[in-house]
């Protein structure tokens, strides 16, 4: 007679058939999950609502700047220096001639170490306050909305994947948040190089304005020049976010997702680090030259004769040279390396803390999204199904036998 046996765990002790079939019995009583089951409910981290979003992307380069404005002061007063003045020099009958102003600084560290030495570290972070408030307003937008728009045009099959966007889905939505961000911290951001470029004595570069701070500069611009004063300089601010912005949050989140989908890195602060670092050298490649023309508008003053942007680009274009776009390029980078580097750290922390400090939520999923972790469940679950059917058979011929 044909016998059919099934292997299980070793058992301990004597065996014989009657055991054999109450073992069955009890295997077949337990409880499984089936495949329906499973498909009906997956464990999901929790998303961030958007208010969580907004918050964390105005705190994170907030923080950030706290480390990184002293950069940003050495960046400006050497933006400013050396510029071409157009003056009537007495003797030459009144003649406009076109001379260079003094240059006080020799490079970025001479001028970090002048002004530490004859300012302290007040002169280092001038502009702080302003510079708070302008991340602030400008990263609300430029951060907080960059993942909404990217995966409204392009969406993710479940939360948290890493998104496989395309480089020119994330270059608009980088633009169009930045443009947004450059509009929004424009007055900020103007109040804050007046008063990162002003200095007392032999230091001094640029116009200089006796601001106390920044609601003296803010009362004194629209009294004295007009509240559209604070909006100077936001074409090529605009420009210059919109194309930074890009090639920031592109290059950005294609290096980082690119590593998690093909190179099975974990999400964490090294790999936000290096992502952020090579997107800060690309985005001041393109940012630079929009940038040196940028400090020359908030600079300049009402009675200046260059006050547009294309006739401040045909001024430097054609007193100092192309390469006088490129002015301050490696003290710009020693700012926006280390400031986008601690952005980004910042804000991938405090992301993980609120999705990780929450419990997960049970959330019903479709049938045709198959999630990673489910797989290896959902066969393990179809295999004890299986297990069962085979275990009832085997009962049943076990008591036709007896």
């Amino acid at each position: 007679m044909n016998t059919f046996t099934t292997k299980s765990t070793p058992l301990l002790g004597r065996s014989n058939s009657s055991d054999n079939l109450q073992d069955l019995s009890d295997s077949s009583s337990k409880p499984t999950l089936s495949s329906s089951s499973l498909e009906s409910k997956v464990v999901v981290k929790k998303e961030l609502t958007q208010l969580e979003n907004f918050a964390v992307s105005a705190l994170a380069p907030s923080m950030a700047v706290l480390f990184t404005n002293p950069f940003d002061t050495v960046k400006v007063r050497l933006q400013l220096q050396g510029e071409f003045v157009k003056t009537r020099e007495p003797g030459r009958n009144g003649k406009e001639v076109v001379r260079v102003s003094e240059k006080v600084y020799k490079s970025s560290l001479d001028c970090l170490q002048k002004t530490f030495r004859h300012e302290g570290v007040r002169g280092l972070q001038k502009g702080l306050f302003p510079a708070i408030l302008k991340e602030s307003s400008k990263n609300i937008f430029r951060l907080g909305l960059y993942d909404p728009i990217l995966n409204a045009m392009h969406p993710l099959n479940y939360p948290g994947e890493a998104s496989t966007a395309p480089a020119w889905k994330r270059m608009i939505a980088g633009a169009t948040c930045g443009a947004m961000g450059a509009i929004s911290a424009n007055p900020f951001e103007l109040i804050k190089t007046r008063l990162q470029s002003h200095s007392a004595g032999g230091l001094a570069v640029g116009n200089q304005y006796a601001y106390t701070g920044t609601f003296s500069a803010l009362r004194t611009i629209i009294v004295n020049d007009g509240a559209m004063t604070l909006y100077r300089g936001s074409v090529i601010s605009i420009a210059r976010s919109m194309f930074g912005s890009a090639a920031n949050l592109t290059t950005y989140s294609l290096l980082k997702d690119h590593a998690r989908n093909n190179w099975g890195a974990e999400d964490g602060i090294m790999l936000d680090m290096v992502s952020s670092l090579v997107s800060a050298f690309v985005s001041v490649v393109v940012m630079n030259p929009m940038d040196v023309v940028r400090i020359r508008l908030y600079n300049r003053s009402s009675t200046s004769s260059s006050q547009t942007t294309m006739q401040s680009v045909r001024h430097i274009l054609t007193t100092e040279g192309p390469m006088a776009f490129y002015k301050g390029f490696s003290t710009h980078f020693m700012r926006i390396g280390p400031h986008f580097t601690l952005t980004f750290v910042f804000l991938g922390m405090l992301k993980r803390q609120l999705i990780e400090g929450s419990a997960p939520v049970e959330a019903k999923s479709p049938s045709h999204i198959i999630h990673p972790k489910d797989e290896s469940t959902s066969s393990s679950s179809s295999s004890s199904s299986s297990t069962s059917s085979i275990t009832t058979g085997v009962i049943a011929r076990r008591e036709e036998q007896l």
